[in-house]
């Protein structure tokens, strides 16, 4: 990946903080010094620093390992990847992804002519870098000859200055772009494009950000392909759907579970053989497609509460809930229940009491999506990148309700 860097106007700053910036020259001595390891476990962190050397140790050939928080991975045979990258470990054990610098370029390639991602862009970075979101932003500015403006970590009120001074192009979860709202209800001006990914859009979220000047775009990605492979088209109407990128095959498949094929899609897992180069890969994620083949993210096939033999989707329910202007978040999950296998749990972070927020709930859902168990609470638990960490959530409603 030098020849990316190289050709871009050495002048050009490439990566900047507060504290210090790199320009496209300045990243290619650093990669020119450093040797290639073979293999090389790294750690970054949300420096700039940090990232220089991420990247000079990718554009040396070398296969670097994505390591999240401070544990050794152990023995790791990349394959030939450029990057191991671990998922997110939302709903199980994180695995490690294998992507291959022909799997990057096909992703890099694809969100520019779908964005219209140039060197003239700058993207606000406060994802943390051990995960593709981070990553895939700093390489897709490579690609193109772009700035990345790094933030040093989320804080709403931080994030709203930036996307104020100069920045063209952000990417975050529905939480973070609530709370930007929230620090700074506008007029914003100058932005190309803010993806808003990674968890369920709460309705009237995409048109609160477009009244306050945000051209927000619902994007749908994974780890196993490099981030983004759909994305709502630039300077479309307001709409919870994304379209497919140049090159991405989309499908919906056995029990309504997104598919995914193109040349950006993994081979594999670490310690896992190659899928075949034609073969879809089945998303853990449910979804359909309308008549023009756009996606709509439905929720977690793994998440979904069988309650009295009816399936409800937390995604669904959670959506609803929020719509209520007295509820600021909530967490849907599973309860086991004697007489109904599960029972349908909800925490949330609001000013209105559970037997008022029930009533409230079965006027606008099925009685089986309504919430059995209900706990309120100061926050949700969310892992780093800002997504419902279910598995704390249930804990914290299983030891209320014992």
């Amino acid at each position: 990946m030098i020849d990316w860097i190289e050709r871009h106007n050495s002048e050009s700053v490439f990566i900047e903080s507060a504290d210090r910036s790199y320009t496209f020259g300045e990243v290619a001595l650093a990669v020119r010094a450093r040797p290639e390891t073979g293999v090389e476990v790294i750690r970054p962190s949300l420096a700039v620093e940090s990232i220089v050397d991420l990247i000079a140790a990718i554009s040396t050939g070398s296969a670097v390992v994505l390591a999240p928080g401070s544990p050794d991975p152990g023995p790791l045979d990349p394959a030939g990847s450029a990057s191991v990258v671990f998922t997110s470990g939302a709903t199980g054990r994180p695995k490690g992804v294998r992507l291959t610098r022909d799997n990057w370029t096909a992703a890099v390639k694809a969100s520019a002519v779908h964005l219209g991602h140039t060197g003239d862009d700058i993207w606000a970075l406060a994802m943390p870098f051990h995960h593709v979101g981070g990553l895939s932003i700093v390489l897709r500015s490579a690609f193109v000859g772009a700035r990345v403006r790094l933030l040093p970590g989320f804080d709403p009120a931080s994030f709203a200055v930036a996307l104020r001074t100069g920045v063209t192009l952000a990417s975050v979860v529905p939480t973070m772009l609530s709370r930007i709202l929230d620090a700074d209800s506008g007029p914003y001006q100058g932005l190309k494009a803010v993806l808003v990914g990674g968890g369920p859009i709460p309705g009237g979220l995409l048109e609160r950000a477009r009244d306050a000047g945000l051209p927000v775009l619902p994007t749908y990605g994974l780890t196993e392909t490099c981030g983004q492979v759909a994305t709502l088209r630039p300077g479309s109407d307001v709409d919870y759907k994304a379209d497919p990128l140049p090159g991405v095959e989309l499908r919906v498949g056995i029990e309504g579970r997104i598919m995914v094929r193109g040349p950006m899609v993994a081979p594999g897992y670490v310690g896992e053989p190659d899928r075949a180069a034609d073969e879809w890969l089945t998303t853990g994620d449910l979804g359909s497609l309308d008549s023009d083949g756009a996606l709509r993210v439905l929720g977690r096939a793994d998440e979904v509460i069988v309650s009295g033999g009816e399936n409800v989707s937390p995604s669904r329910v959670e959506v609803t809930l929020e719509e209520n202007s007295l509820i600021r978040e909530a967490m849907v999950v599973g309860v086991p229940s004697e007489e109904w296998g599960m029972e349908v749990g909800c925490l949330y972070v609001g000013d209105i009491p559970p037997e008022e927020m029930e009533a409230w709930t079965r006027q606008r859902l099925p009685g089986f999506m309504v919430p059995r168990r209900w706990l309120v609470v100061t926050e949700i638990p969310r892992t780093t990148l800002g997504k419902p960490e279910r598995s704390v959530g249930r804990s914290m409603m299983e030891a209320e309700t014992r």
